[in-house]
């Protein structure tokens, strides 16, 4: 059994595993939502259009009131949203509890830290710096980062070739996220309190229900 992590990459996808991003992205989609005369959508709701970035989730807020704008609405509608977003990036975000003392045991032991997400980079590094914890990740990738966003596995081979490293886990937190990391060779460890979707969680390493089980469980996935 390996006694450190040297030469590891965690990589963590960020809505809804690392950080609880859900109220502050709600309330950016529900600000344009109201604008065009339609109810808000409730958070619980919410929580479950996110994972594919930022303009599928608006348009999946549009298709439930029945409404499908073509692709000029959408950018304009878009473009509403991301300014709301940006103004208001981690008014309601935190890392979910533990989170963040779970990295430093990883660092600690040698791991490489990187997040692979389905955000842009740019509102990526913008929650992470507004929380204060960019320092921590030695790779940020964004959707737009590489040509192709998860499940895709080149974002998340690129997240071992910024940090350096030989070997990964991939921590997620839905379908999307496990596809990714069985694409790009890597185990898979699910935070169970994630917005999800998890139909296929047959096919994940484990799934944990919070972060102080996480570093064990990525000593298991390794061996």
């Amino acid at each position: 059994m390996r006694d450190n992590l040297k030469g590891v990459a965690v990589i963590f996808d960020l809505d809804g595993t690392l950080i609880d991003t859900a109220g502050d992205l709600a309330a950016a989609m529900n600000h344009v939502l109201l604008r065009e005369g339609l109810e808000p959508i409730p958070l619980a709701e919410v929580r479950h259009l996110v994972g594919h970035g930022a303009r599928a989730m608006l348009r999946r807020g549009f298709e439930a009131h029945g409404r499908q704008p073509d692709d000029d609405a959408m950018d304009r509608h878009l473009q509403l949203f991301l300014e709301h977003y940006y103004a208001n990036i981690a008014e309601h975000s935190r890392p979910f509890p533990d989170a963040i003392e779970a990295i430093g045991r990883l660092k600690e032991d040698g791991a490489k830290v990187a997040i692979c997400t389905n955000k842009r980079e740019e509102p990526s590094r913008l929650l992470l710096q507004a929380l204060r914890i960019e320092s921590l990740f030695e790779a940020v990738v964004g959707m737009d980062t590489t040509d192709k966003a998860k499940p895709d596995p080149k974002p998340v081979r690129r997240c071992l070739e910024l940090a350096g490293a030989r070997e990964g886990v991939f921590i997620g937190d839905s379908d999307i996220d496990i596809k990714a990391a069985e694409a790009a060779g890597l185990p898979c460890l699910v935070a169970s309190f994630g917005y999800g979707p998890r139909l296929l969680m047959g096919e994940a390493y484990a799934s944990f229900d919070e972060y102080r089980s996480l570093p064990a469980l990525v000593y298991d996935a390794l061996d």
